[in-house]
């Protein structure tokens, strides 16, 4: 009795010398609770499949380490990885002690052989099947089954836009870019010569010609150029322009080369999904439509506004003092641009293109309520993390 009892002190002392396994639990969107671990620390579901963070005992000793947990509560990758990335995709990049290189792996833990990257990027669903990976300092391509389909010999963008990336030869003094596709064939000659990389949106992509900035199809040729300032992207068949020194003077104008918003603004963020584009004048935000209509005043030092994703749109007031967003002044607005009526309410924090909005009471307590902003699950918890695939961990 007495051995295990000095056993049981000497595992206590050395789990008090690293951080501490806490009570997760794993609820779905009825607030029912699916089951509970320990951990330190839990990424949200990917693919039916979370990354955890936890300290293990293992013959007598404390082993921390990143490993994958499922929808069940079963550890089904030991938590004995140095790091572990989420599974945007059916694979996802390791890193096992001592290590310097990533593997990659299965949802079964399998390993996929590959070279032995230093430094890789994320496999995600949309990025038709393809990897970002470095040798050297130079960025290739690999697949899902750790076959390095397009050279490591460029620099440029990680991801494909609208079936084409946006890249340059690492040995270009130049930095000329153009595009490949999916299988590394060029498509768009690597010849603009440009500060960085840029992404197609409808069919259309900013390229420098000759110092200019001009909107290029997907054969490369020139379909657009304007007089009236440097192009910064498209939406809706508007087209944002900075006509001032200092990247101020910002406005939209369509394929005629005619403002339809005029250039007043001293920073925009281009219109998003939803048709919203969030202008500053002064120092001060606000948000207007693809018209130019003013819709939100600008009065706000900051702006969200991707309703689609986050389920409100949110103006934060100025502050005479450094303070976090939880305890800042703030609007909450619905989709029709009312005042969100949020009695006891402190803050919110964004869906993730859920279905449920975590908020904190003003106690400092949280919970979930749906996209009508009525409550679902009542503030209980210490901690939250936001609802993926059906799913949420909380901390009482």
């Amino acid at each position: 009795m007495r051995k295990i009892a000095l056993l049981f002190a000497l595992i206590l002392v050395g789990l008090s010398s690293q951080a501490k396994n806490k009570t997760w639990t794993c609820i779905n969107e009825d607030g029912d609770d699916i089951f509970s671990m320990q951990a330190i620390h839990i990424s949200d579901f990917h693919n039916g499949m979370a990354a955890v963070h936890k300290n293990t005992l293992v013959n007598n000793e404390w082993v921390t380490g990143d490993g994958y947990v499922n929808t069940k509560g079963e550890i089904v990758i030991p938590c004995n990885l140095l790091k572990a990335q989420d599974f945007k995709a059916d694979v996802a990049w390791i890193r096992r002690d001592g290590e310097n290189f990533y593997r990659l792996i299965d949802k079964t833990g399998k390993v996929i052989p590959t070279k032995k990257y230093k430094k890789v990027g994320t496999f995600f669903v949309s990025n038709l099947g393809r990897c970002a990976v470095y040798e050297d300092g130079k960025m290739g391509f690999i697949d899902e089954t750790g076959k390095e389909v397009i050279p490591c010999i460029y620099a440029g963008s990680l991801s494909f836009t609208e079936g084409l990336a946006c890249v340059a030869l690492a040995s270009s003094a130049k930095g000329e870019y153009g595009f490949i596709n999916r299988d590394g064939e060029v498509v768009i000659p690597l010849k603009f010569i440009q500060a960085g990389t840029s992404s197609f949106r409808n069919g259309l992509a900013r390229a420098t010609v000759e110092r200019k900035t001009v909107l290029i199809d997907k054969e490369g040729k020139v379909v657009f150029k304007t007089k009236n300032g440097n192009i910064q992207g498209v939406h809706d068949g508007l087209i944002s322009v900075i006509t001032k020194p200092n990247r101020k003077g910002w406005g939209w104008i369509n394929f005629k080369d005619e403002f339809v918003i005029n250039p007043t603004y001293d920073y925009a963020i281009n219109f998003n999904e939803d048709g919203y584009g969030v202008v500053e004048k002064n120092e001060l935000k606000g948000m207007i439509d693809t018209t130019g209509k003013v819709i939100l005043p600008l009065k706000y030092e900051t702006i969200y506004c991707n309703i689609s994703k986050d389920g409100y749109f949110c103006g934060v007031y100025p502050s005479s003092e450094v303070t976090s967003l939880a305890n800042a002044r703030k609007d909450y607005f619905d989709a029709d641009l009312n005042l969100i009526p949020l009695e006891n309410v402190k803050y919110l924090m964004g869906a993730k293109n859920g279905n449920r909005i975590a908020f904190s009471n003003m106690e400092g307590k949280l919970g979930f309520m749906d996209r009508n902003y009525h409550i679902v699950i009542p503030p209980l918890f210490a901690k939250v993390k936001t609802f993926s695939e059906g799913f949420a961990w909380v901390r009482h």
